[in-house]
């Protein structure tokens, strides 16, 4: 009599491995953390002067000049002889930057001008906001 063995084979259970995709996504998520772009808000609205003609700017330093020649940058005033090292550290952060000073029309040309003059040395493109 011959004997026939059943060798009975288990069902091997299927596991999604996701640990691939966890890597794929913690990438990306470290892409997009690096390469955006944040503007920081001078923390002021000065009542900017008019102009006769407007283009539109997408600045990624603002700082804004009010009508007591206070220059705020990140909500928080300084003087002019204090900037420098502000705006070289955000300039730092984005070697593209562009500025833009958002001047109160009470504010006096000559403190905004040297702040443009200053961002200028620094070779970031800057404009003066108006209305």
């Amino acid at each position: 009599m011959a004997r026939r063995s059943r060798i009975r084979m288990e069902e091997e259970e299927t596991e999604l491995n996701m640990t691939p995709m966890l890597d794929v996504v913690f990438i990306l998520l470290i892409f997009f953390i690096v390469t955006s772009v944040f503007v920081k808000t001078p923390g002021i609205d000065p009542a900017k002067p008019e102009a006769a003609t407007d283009v539109a700017w997408n600045p990624t330093i603002l700082v804004a000049v009010n009508n007591l020649n206070e220059i705020w940058i990140d909500k928080q005033p300084y003087d002019l002889n204090e900037i420098r090292p502000i705006i070289q550290g955000m300039k730092d952060e984005n070697a593209k930057a562009t500025a833009i000073i958002i001047g109160d029309k009470d504010a006096e040309v000559g403190t905004v001008m040297q702040v443009q003059d200053m961002m200028q040395a620094m070779n970031i493109t800057t404009r003066v906001s108006t209305e």
